[in-house]
C-alpha cells in the first residue's frame, strides 16, 4: 500500500458521501467489526498508516486541543510530544514526520534546514523525508528531500508551482505541478536531481497522480481533450498507459498501487482491480462502490452504498470474497486511510455534526 494517507497534505481529502440516487439492494455479508480509536472520546483525525498496522493522526484532548499521536499496531495511542501540528506520514519502521519534525524511537528531532517555514509530507523506509519550503521574498517555492541532516532542494519548472506527495524507497519523489491559475496540472517524478514530467493523457489539461510504488510505477487519473470524462492511468519508465481505454463514457479513477503492480480504482460506478494486464470486477454489491486502498498481500479496501445513507459501508475484498461493516445512519461520511498487511482497514467516520471519529475495521473470524 504505497499511498494510504488522506490528502490533507495536498489539495484533496477523500471524503466519500452518499450520492442522491434511488436505493438499490443493500450490501450483504457483514464481517467487519468497527473499533473506534478515539479512546479519549472527543474525536480526531487519521492521516496515514503502514503495512504493519501503525496509524498516525491527532486526537482532541480535554481542552479540545489537537494532540499528534501514533497508534501502535496493538495498543493505546501514544502522544508524539509536539504541542501543535499534524503528523503526515509513517514508514514501516514506525518513524513519523509532520511539519518540521521527525519522531523516531520515541525521540523527537527537528529537521533544521533552510530558515523559511517547511512542511514534511512523507517519509520512506530509508528515513528520507520530502516536503515543501515556503517561498522566499522573490516568490520562488522549493521542495526538498532530507536524509541524515542533509537537505537537497529542488524547484518546479519556470512558471509552475510544485506540490510533493510521497517518496518511495528508491528515493523517487512523486508530486504534481500547477500553473498560477490551476488551469494546467501535471505530475512529476523527481530523483537524484532530475525531474520527469507526467503530462495529461490525449491532450488533456489536468493529471492527478495518486500513488507510486517501489518500482517507480505511478497511478492516478487524467482529463483528455474534448471530454469531461476522467481516465485512469498507469505510468512507468516514461510509458503512459490508459487503464480505461475502451470505456470512453465511464469515468476511470486509479487510487492506489502495491509493489506487485496491482492497481485499484473505479470504472464508472464499479470498484475494480487492474492485475496482470486485466481488469477484475471486484463484484462488490451496491449502487456505487469505490476501491481506494490495497496492501502488499493484494487485499482491497473501499466503500460502498446502495444509495441510502444508512447503508454506507466499508468493505474488504480478499481472494474474491467481500465482507462489509455495519451500515451507518444519518448523513454519514466515510474517509479511508489505509489497509494493513493483516487486512485491517483504518479511516474515519463523520456524521457531519460531531468531530470525526478515527476507526479500525477488523474482519471477524469465520
Amino acid at each position: 500500500m504505497m499511498s494510504s494517507r488522506l490528502w490533507t497534505v495536498a489539495a484533496t481529502t477523500v471524503l466519500l458521501l452518499s450520492p442522491a440516487v434511488p436505493a438499490a439492494a443493500a450490501p450483504t455479508d457483514p464481517g467487519l467489526s468497527t473499533a473506534y480509536l478515539d479512546d479519549w472520546g472527543r474525536g480526531g483525525y487519521l492521516n496515514d498508516s503502514n503495512e504493519r498496522g501503525d496509524v498516525v493522526g491527532t486526537l482532541n484532548d480535554e481542552n479540545v486541543n489537537t494532540q499528534p499521536v501514533v497508534w501502535p499496531r496493538d495498543g493505546a495511542p501514544v502522544r508524539i510530544g509536539v504541542d501543535r501540528g499534524y503528523p503526515t506520514a509513517v514508514n514501516e519502521l514506525g518513524d513519523v514526520v509532520g511539519d518540521n519534525w521527525l519522531w523516531s524511537n520515541g525521540q523527537l528531532r527537528t529537521l533544521a534546514g533552510p530558515s523559511r517555514q517547511m512542511r514534511a509530507v512523507d517519509i520512506n523506509d530509508r528515513r528520507q523525508v520530502t516536503g515543501t519550503i515556503d517561498p522566499d521574498s522573490s516568490g520562488v517555492d522549493r521542495m526538498f528531500l532530507w536524509q541524515d541532516g542533509r537537505f537537497t532542494t529542488f524547484g518546479p519548472p519556470a512558471g509552475m508551482r510544485g506540490h510533493p506527495l510521497s517518496v518511495n524507497n528508491r528515493g523517487e519523489v512523486l508530486g504534481y505541478l500547477t500553473n498560477a491559475s490551476w488551469s494546467v496540472q501535471q505530475g512529476f517524478v523527481w530523483r537524484a536531481g532530475r525531474m520527469t514530467i507526467l503530462k495529461p493523457l490525449l491532450g488533456g489539461n489536468a493529471l492527478t497522480p495518486r500513488a507510486i510504488n517501489d518500482r517507480g510505477q505511478v497511478v492516478g487519473y487524467s482529463t483528455v481533450a474534448g471530454s469531461e470524462v476522467l481516465h485512469a492511468f498507469s505510468w512507468q519508465d516514461g510509458r503512459m498507459r490508459d487503464l480505461t481505454a475502451g470505456h470512453p463514457a465511464e469515468a476511470g479513477l486509479a487510487w492506489d498501487v502495491n509493489n506487485a503492480g496491482d492497481v485499484v480504482g473505479n470504472i464508472g460506478s464499479k470498484a475494480v482491480l487492474w492485475r496482470g494486464g486485466k481488469v477484475v470486477d471486484l463484484a462488490v454489491p451496491g449502487q456505487y462502490t469505490y476501491a481506494t486502498q490495497i496492501n502488499e498481500r493484494g487485499d482491497v479496501a473501499g466503500w460502498a452504498t446502495s444509495g441510502d445513507p444508512a447503508q454506507n459501508r466499508v468493505f474488504r475484498w480478499r481472494d474474491n470474497r467481500v465482507v462489509f461493516s455495519e451500515g451507518y445512519n444519518t448523513v454519514m461520511g466515510l474517509s479511508l486511510t489505509g489497509i494493513d498487511g493483516s487486512g485491517r482497514v483504518v479511516g474515519m467516520i463523520d456524521d457531519l455534526v460531531f468531530p470525526p471519529r478515527p476507526a479500525r475495521w477488523v474482519a471477524e473470524a469465520r
